[in-house]
């Protein structure tokens, strides 16, 4: 009906609801809220997962790393005069540090033999003594690698791995040792009886490794200064 003027009202009337365009705004709006809700969520997730991780791998490395750093302590030496360099015939030393490589699974990872008093029984053996210790890396059960752990008590018997040999450390990707003598230089390599060394221990051992997998990984390492050594012989 008009108005007395002749004005018609420009009021929307109750009946009509939203339009298309608005609806579809609305629409958009929602998602775009929702979207970054649930983006906000994943990264929190993702980074709660990722501290995680890391706390796993820092606690292994140090259990790890304790391990050998109380190994290397109670370190074991034939020294001199005790000592005689090996003849041609002659059996090795059986106190010999001996650092070298070993390939697993195509890679190449340090290997570190060694006498200790640091001796851990197993199967509720009392016995104790010197003991031979052998870190090296192994194919675990998954796709992944380990470090193992071998010790045993004299008479050493000829080392081989084994899966009988405690797992120290699992996801291992990298493992080094390297080693400084008098000269002060660092050496990837070492043999106490060998000539190329003077017949001589080092003085420091450095432990670098890696674990993780793909797609996280950490890296650590450690200096263990020996607190016994066998000086460069001067014959």
């Amino acid at each position: 009906m008009n108005s007395p003027c002749g004005v018609i009202s420009g009021k929307r009337p109750a009946s009509e609801g939203f339009t298309l365009l608005e609806i579809m705004v609305a629409m958009v709006i929602f998602a775009v809220i929702i979207t970054t809700v649930f983006g906000s969520f994943r990264l929190v997730f993702s980074s709660a997962d990722a501290v995680t991780g890391d706390v796993a791998f820092y606690e292994s490395a140090r259990i790890c790393l304790d391990r050998i750093t109380m190994d290397l302590d109670s370190l074991v030496v034939t020294d001199y005069p005790r000592y005689s360099k090996p003849e041609f015939s002659d059996p090795e030393d059986i106190y010999r540090l001996v650092g070298d490589t070993s390939d697993v699974a195509g890679s190449t990872f340090g290997r570190l033999r060694f006498a200790s008093l640091a001796h851990l029984p197993l199967n509720q053996d009392p016995r104790q003594g010197v003991c031979r210790i052998v870190y090296y890396v192994d194919e675990g059960f998954g796709d992944y690698l380990v470090l193992r752990r071998a010790d045993h008590l004299y008479p050493f018997p000829e080392f081989e791995k084994s899966e009988d040999d405690p797992i120290l450390c699992e996801r291992i990707l990298a493992l080094e040792f390297e080693f400084l003598g008098e000269e002060e230089e660092m050496e990837d390599h070492w043999n106490s009886e060998s000539d190329d060394f003077g017949y001589a221990t080092p003085r420091l051992v450095e432990v670098r490794m890696t674990i993780g997998d793909e797609q996280r990984s950490r890296s650590f390492s450690t200096r263990i200064n020996l607190h016994v050594y066998r000086e460069t012989d001067e014959d």
